[in-house]
């Protein structure tokens, strides 16, 4: 277990802190300055909190600006740090954050974000490690971008607690949870309720296919519509596949299909189209247990066998010491997904680049660094936080209490239309009765798509968050909906576009 509590203080500075300079020669990297500048000096902003772990964004009050939300660990509550109103620059955030307590020594670690009870609103689920319990926060109908002061808890079925994902895993149109159980070696799935969508009432429990699973990502491997779960087992060396059932949506297998990440201590991980051939990778930080040498494991989807992936994964350095999460972006806009990957031992974060030609898809450059001015950094978020169309990154610093955001100074074109614009986005069917797919051909890999679908009194009466790979698409349910003409709203970075939909 200690391998997950956050390092303390006095451990990173005098291990790491004064040979940062030092482990960046050894280990081949450039340093920041001689690097390819794709992002600028990083911004701190204050957590209100002690020892922040994981990060995510979303939009709590409707402005049209991305937000953030801490774990703070060490102070067992959740920050939430709004982005500077207009006309304050964008990509700028208020200089306290707001707190809400938790449970008394949750000690939370995982964090995630989405419309859990359907009202429009995006609301908090947090990870509690030490409580054993995950949290919920509604955003408020009448201040949105405010949360309860006392979250509602809800037991997984097993002990600390530290990673937490949203999908709608059963297809009934409302977001579930999916956690892990770190002591217990099992997942735990959260199916929302249909009564009183926003509470989950019952947790059932999966084997993690390994020992000791750290983090949780979603992601449709086998391309049946249905969203599938991978883990990090941190003490096996392992990630686990867990494939929805085709006969019972929202089931899964008694235990995990294993593959070996080629390292040891696995830690974060993300879900992306990494070769452009339309199916979704997995992508693995090994930790090294906080060695100089993390490695971050990439796994293709087989085309032969969508939903299985190869014995062996390939692997690449991350670039850092105690290398903990990682997230995905085109951060260099050529339409192929890159890396950003936090390290807890060096304060930084490192961002690999996917190959520009075609023909090498999925490979990735050297590891390029760049500083947080925090310390002890340790979860990392990527999102458009300027709306500028080029992929930002956030990432916390747990000793100095810290969030950090680095701009994207990429001088990259920009694609010549907006994205989903230039989608040549289609409903089918339309008219539809139970659901609706909407094709985004044309789509960015790594890009986080809004939908809202409005009646004709312009209520939001379904929404969806998700991230699907390139070229594919998403499907709504619409079960229990009244038949008539409705709108959706299909946000994507900084576009948008409008479509009609009949529901009979």
């Amino acid at each position: 277990m200690k391998h997950f509590l956050p390092f303390s203080p006095k451990l990173c500075l005098s291990s790491y802190g004064p040979w940062a300079a030092m482990l960046l020669a050894l280990s081949g990297l450039a340093t920041t300055a001689d690097a390819q500048t794709l992002f600028g000096t990083a911004t701190q902003y204050n957590s209100s909190g002690n020892g922040p772990v994981e990060v995510a964004t979303g939009d709590f009050n409707g402005d049209g600006r991305p937000d953030l939300v801490l774990a703070n660990y060490s102070s067992s509550s959740v920050g939430v740090l709004l982005a500077q109103p207009a006309p304050a620059a964008a990509g700028t955030f208020a200089a306290t954050a707001a707190t809400y307590a938790l449970p008394s020594g949750a000690n939370p670690y995982g964090v995630a974000v989405g419309d859990l009870n359907n009202d429009g609103r995006p609301d908090i689920v947090v990870a509690n490690s030490t409580s054993n319990n995950i949290s919920v926060l509604l955003n408020s109908a009448t201040a949105p971008g405010t949360f309860p002061a006392t979250a509602t808890s809800y037991n997984t079925g097993g002990s600390f607690i530290i990673g937490v994902a949203l999908a709608d895993f059963d297809g009934d149109g409302r977001l579930d949870i999916v956690s892990n159980n770190y002591n217990q070696s099992l997942i735990s799935v959260l199916l929302n309720s249909a009564a009183t969508p926003g509470t989950f009432p019952n947790a059932r429990t999966y084997g993690s296919g390994g020992n000791q699973p750290a983090c949780v990502a979603v992601g449709d491997f086998n391309a049946d519509g249905r969203p599938d779960i991978v883990t990090s087992n941190n003490s096996s060396g392992s990630i686990g596949v867990l494939l929805n059932s085709a006969t019972i949506p929202g089931t899964f297998p008694a235990t995990a299909t294993a593959y070996s990440t080629g390292g040891t201590g696995p830690d974060g991980v993300a879900v992306s189209d990494m070769n452009g051939d339309g199916r979704p990778d997995i992508a693995v930080v090994n930790g090294n247990n906080g060695s100089t040498n993390g490695s971050i494991a990439i796994f293709f989807n087989s085309a032969a066998a969508p939903g299985t992936f190869p014995a062996t994964a390939i692997t690449y350095p991350s670039g850092g010491a105690s290398s903990r999460r990682l997230a995905l972006g085109d951060f260099n806009a050529d339409g192929r997904p890159d890396l950003a990957v936090s390290n807890q031992g060096t304060s930084f974060v490192t961002v690999l680049l996917n190959a520009a030609a075609p023909a090498a898809a999925g490979t990735y450059a050297a590891a390029v660094p760049y500083a947080t001015g925090g310390s002890g950094t340790f979860g990392v978020a990527v999102r458009d936080m300027n709306n500028d169309q080029r992929p930002d990154i956030v990432a916390t610093n747990y000793i100095s209490s810290t969030v950090s955001v680095l701009l994207n100074q990429s001088t990259a074109p920009l694609a010549t239309a907006p994205a989903l614009a230039a989608a040549g986005v289609a409903l089918y069917p339309n008219p539809a009765h139970e659901a609706f797919t909407v094709s985004l051909p044309g789509l960015a890999s790594s890009m986080l798509v809004e939908a809202d679908l409005f009646n004709a009194l312009g209520q939001v009466v379904l929404h969806s968050s998700a991230t699907p790979a390139v070229g594919r698409s998403l499907t709504l349910q619409t079960a229990g909906l009244p038949a008539g003409v409705y709108q959706l709203r299909l946000q994507a970075d900084a576009t948008t576009c409008f479509k009609r939909m009949v529901i009979q």
